[in-house]
């Protein structure tokens, strides 16, 4: 391959690569988004553990029929709207969660509202879900440090990635189709 006198020789383009990062370089799956990924991969495992160990043994070992029958020890009113709200609040968790990770993926436009609108629903979940527990009183009157720190986590998860989804000049390079 010949030189072209017109242009600077190929080694020191590179040399001014090196020095200045360019958009380029923020184009794709990379820097903080690998953490979003792994969220958006993990998270979904979480929850489906979650619902296997916690969810399904209610149906399993009858505690559904005294928490929710009128007249037996247990019943209280709102268990069976706050049993479903968390089971169904889990599954669409999941479903956006693997929704997200799809269309990050794909490198879609549409990945930064998804991610944003995973993040928020994960805060307000936990919100809505403490609130409606403590409605019930076998659970207002236990200590329930698990859940005060998923609350905790989940705020400043939404805090950190929200934002970044909004300003990040990588998303902003990387989700254009």
């Amino acid at each position: 391959m010949q030189n072209n006198p017109y242009q600077p020789p190929r080694a020191n383009v590179e040399a001014v690569d090196n020095v200045a990062p360019t958009a380029d370089r923020l184009i794709g799956i990379g820097g903080w988004l690998i953490l979003v990924v792994i969220g958006l991969v993990v998270s979904p495992m979480r929850i489906a553990y979650m619902l296997i160990t916690t969810h399904w043994p209610i149906f399993r070992d009858g505690a559904w029929d005294q928490l929710t029958t009128p007249g037996t020890s247990s019943y209280h009113v709102f268990w069976a709207p706050f049993l479903a709200f968390e089971i169904g609040g889990n599954i669409l968790s999941m479903a956006l969660g693997l929704t997200t990770l799809f269309y990050l993926l794909r490198k879609s436009r549409n990945t930064p509202k998804l991610a944003i609108l995973w993040y928020g629903w994960g805060a307000a979940l936990v919100v809505i879900d403490s609130f409606a527990g403590n409605l019930i009183p076998a659970v207002a009157t236990q200590p329930d440090p698990a859940s005060t720190k998923e609350l905790i986590r989940a705020f400043i998860v939404a805090a950190i990635w929200i934002p970044y989804f909004l300003v990040s000049k990588r998303v902003k390079a990387t989700f254009v189709h």
